[in-house]
């Protein structure tokens, strides 16, 4: 039901079904109501492959308890943290293990046969919906009982809703224990301003999946297919459309899914926050996928660069470089190993692991060129409120953002050189027009997404300054209230892409 229908068979039928039963359901058994949920949804989908969750599950539950059972023994405090670190790297490496042989055995084989010559035969396997995301999830949750900041729970179940929170499973974000591994246990009711919230939270993020989002994907799978016959200023056109696709359904996704948790009384981390408002890559990336991005910094970027052996590698270029290039080794080690784990993570193609590296240079560029930078805007007398520098630099990131996801979205490498290299060789301004009106896709497609993508702007420009429109709507009297939220229901019907003549589009990132 939910991959034949898309979005909406959860958004219409799951969704409304568990809440009836979880609401009916008494409290001190919502418990399992929320469990039976989470295991019909993922069943649906991935069937029997619920096993590698279950197992990731018990990993997590087991290897926490014996690292709490290590930290409190009689041993001294040095043995018992080198005792605990090993059971620490036998549960990341357990879980690893099953991600690495199911999403890119495949991938690392067939490189190493192509290195040596030999054809090789791709195996078959199977590879359950979410496992990239709660494989992060009992990584963070080890490592912050490991640490100290999260006391390892005694109660498995409460471990299996938190990793198997059906909501979360198709696209994150990437939540830590403490955010919502108690809330989900205690079968809080559903009251009536977390129910008009939540649903509130989901139609915007509905808008912008088919209002957007899958108008969008025709063009863009029709350019990036053909882009050879194409200019290369329809090429440039396809990595615009779909750097805003891929917004549009990732951030749209994450509105449903924190809008689902809402209702249910939980509260899911944010994982966007108006990233093209940034002013440059790294500010970009504070404000995308932020949970992928935190978990990247506190359990990848923290502990790399306070090793031991990169302290002691940063120290010796001090000494024979000087203070200026030491202090750049720690953070760049540490910032090159995050974007290679960032591009394996996102799939296992060159394309990217290209993605990975290309932030990689952006952003340690950026982190060396800052001061330059900053020693040029005094002496020119640039101000941080300059309108021109400051539109420059919005600019320049919109660019930086669009040639990522031509690489992002070229499947093999080679194409999106090609593609790139078409931009700047066949740009033919001149017969820009004439090619968009022989898309493949309807003008009134492009139409009602542009107009969609208008409206996500200006949502946009007033949640950067702090402005809530769902507050602002919610001081208006009642029957306007009710109006424009019809209004908007009746918008996503008339106008969303869907019903026959419409393919449903995949959730992009439900494929990690």
């Amino acid at each position: 039901l939910i991959m034949s229908y898309g979005i909406l068979a959860y958004y219409v039928v799951f969704l409304p079904i568990v809440l009836l039963v979880y609401q009916l359901t008494p409290k001190k058994f919502r418990f399992i109501a929320l469990l039976a949920a989470n295991v019909t949804f993922f069943c649906l989908i991935s069937k029997w492959l619920i096993v590698y969750l279950i197992a990731g599950a018990l990993i997590a539950y087991g290897v926490a308890l014996w690292i709490e059972k290590i930290q409190a023994g009689t041993r001294s405090t040095k043995e018992k943290q080198k005792k605990a670190r090993k059971a620490l790297a036998l549960g990341i490496i357990v879980n690893l293990l099953i991600i690495v042989v199911l999403k890119y055995t495949n991938f690392f084989a067939g490189s190493v046969f192509k290195i040596i010559g030999k054809n090789f035969t791709p195996i078959k396997f199977l590879v359950p919906i979410g496992l990239s995301f709660y494989t992060l999830e009992i990584i963070a949750y080890l490592t912050d009982v490991y640490r100290g900041t999260q006391k390892a729970q005694h109660n498995f179940i409460k471990v299996f809703l938190f990793l198997s929170f059906f909501p979360q499973m198709m696209e994150g974000p990437i939540a830590r224990f403490s955010q919502t591994g108690d809330a989900l246990y205690e079968g809080n009711p559903i009251t009536f301003d977390n129910l008009k919230k939540g649903y509130q939270r989901i139609l915007w993020g509905v808008f912008k999946k088919l209002i957007i989002a899958d108008r969008l994907a025709p063009a863009v799978t029709y350019i990036f297919d053909g882009y050879k016959t194409l200019p290369g200023s329809i090429a440039f056109f396809g990595a615009i459309l779909y750097t805003f696709q891929l917004y549009a359904e990732f951030s749209g996704a994450m509105d449903i899914i924190i809008g689902s948790g809402q209702i249910l009384g939980i509260k899911l981390p944010e994982n966007f926050r108006q990233p093209f408002f940034a002013k440059d890559a790294s500010e970009f990336w504070r404000r995308w996928h932020i949970t992928l991005g935190t978990f990247f910094k506190d359990y990848i970027f923290y502990p790399v660069s306070l090793a031991k052996p990169v302290k002691k590698l940063a120290k010796k270029v001090k000494k024979g470089c000087g203070k200026n290039v030491g202090k750049f080794v720690a953070p760049t080690i540490a910032l090159f190993c995050v974007w290679a784990c960032n591009g394996l993570w996102h799939g296992a193609n060159w394309n990217f692991i290209f993605y990975g590296m290309y932030y990689f240079v952006i952003i340690f560029l950026e982190n060396i060129l800052e001061e330059p930078v900053k020693k040029l805007k005094e002496k020119l007398h640039i101000s941080a409120k300059n309108f021109a520098y400051n539109a420059f630099r919005s600019v320049k990131l919109f660019l930086i953002v669009v040639i990522g996801e031509l690489f992002y979205n070229s499947v093999p490498l080679k194409n999106g050189f090609s593609m790139f290299k078409r931009i700047f060789t066949s740009f033919e301004a001149s017969k820009f027009m004439n090619n968009v009106q022989h898309l493949k896709v309807a003008k009134n497609d492009l139409v009602i997404a542009f107009v969609g993508l208008l409206i996500m702007m200006l949502v946009g420009v007033l949640k950067e300054k702090n402005i809530s429109i769902r507050e602002t709507v919610g001081k208006w009297k009642l029957p306007v209230r009710w109006i424009f939220w019809y209004g908007v229901m009746l918008f996503v019907i008339i106008f969303g892409a869907y019903g026959s003549g419409y393919t449903v589009v995949d959730l992009i990132y439900a494929g990690y």
